[in-house]
């Protein structure tokens, strides 16, 4: 069995466990991150400008979804929103617009609460 032993040779066990960290990896950023950021800001622009660990869970939260995707497309080979395969370059695109948009949010976030508050 020559086949048996090549190197490009996956068990099927091993596929299964990588199809369920990508197919995680993959609804963590972008649905369930991104819920979690979405329902943050609503709780900070509740608390007016007062900051809480709230803020502090936005902003880790951020991270988290970078790495995800680093992760998803380094070692589970990812897509992009088109299907087709994603590369570092779409990476780096999505670190900086998420590190942008989320600063905006946050920031929105709390000059929302601090004008409801008032």
């Amino acid at each position: 069995m020559a086949g048996f032993n090549h190197p490009n040779h996956t068990n099927p066990q091993e596929k299964k466990e990588q199809s369920t960290c990508a197919l995680l990896l993959r609804v963590f950023w972008m649905f369930l991150g991104n819920s979690v950021l979405a329902l943050s800001a609503l709780l900070i622009m509740q608390k007016g400008m007062s900051f809480s660990p709230i803020d502090i869970l936005y902003w880790l939260i951020i991270p988290l979804l970078i790495a995800a995707r680093y992760a998803d497309i380094s070692w589970f080979k990812g897509d992009t929103a088109y299907g087709e395969p994603a590369s570092m370059t779409h990476w780096r695109q999505y670190a900086v617009k998420l590190l942008l948009i989320g600063a905006g949010v946050w920031f929105a976030a709390h000059g929302a609460g601090y004008l409801i508050a008032k």
